[in-house]
């Protein structure tokens, strides 16, 4: 006679699942005991552990858009509290050395000349006579000489940044551009800011 076995289902147990679960509170308050202990034997006081933390060696920290990190055209007013003042254009220089803030490097510009002022009647002038003005002439000086010491191949990283103030003439900024095409893929991004206030 054949006898038929039946398949039990296997499983945890509740009686293992039990044991399980009071070794591991044992194991856990025990753990927790020795760590309470050696914060006490260290000298620190409750709740509080010495930790010997890396320290940086920078003064300052700016945010990451007050840091100068390609050459930035920017375009802001004369007088910042008369609206009707004539717009001055600044080459502001990265450092490659150590962080420059963009406040920083207007003040290198302020020093080193790398700024000019639109003409008032900027909008009346004829295409050659504008690309003929100071701030034209800086522009293009700025781009091509920054280009030939940093974009000497084209690269999707090579970017310039242009920041100006609201209600600056498009043919400013329709300058920039052009003559950033100039160059083809050698710049083939740019980032165009505009600032609320001075």
């Amino acid at each position: 006679m054949a006898f038929i076995k039946k398949e039990e289902k296997r499983g945890l147990s509740l009686p293992g699942l039990i044991d399980i679960i009071f070794l591991l509170l044992i194991f856990c308050l025990g753990t927790l005991t020795t760590s309470e202990s050696r914060v006490e034997e260290e000298g620190g006081s409750e709740g509080e552990a010495d930790l010997n933390l890396p320290e940086t060696s920078i003064k300052r920290t700016y945010d990451v858009d007050e840091v100068l990190q390609t050459l930035l055209l920017q375009v802001d007013l004369t007088d910042p509290n008369d609206r009707s003042s004539p717009k001055r254009i600044m080459i502001l220089w990265p450092s490659l050395e150590d962080s420059l803030t963009i406040e920083e490097a207007k003040n290198n510009a302020m020093r080193d000349s790398l700024f000019a002022v639109f003409p008032p009647n900027l909008l009346s002038l004829s295409d050659r006579d504008f690309s003929r003005t100071p701030p034209c002439t800086l522009i293009h000086w700025g781009l091509e000489t920054y280009k030939n010491d940093y974009f000497r191949e084209p690269k999707s990283s090579n970017t310039i940044e242009i920041r100006a103030v609201r209600d600056t003439e498009f043919r400013i900024i329709n300058f920039i551009l052009e003559q950033c095409s100039v160059y083809g893929d050698t710049i083939p991004r740019f980032t165009l800011r505009t600032m609320s206030r001075q």
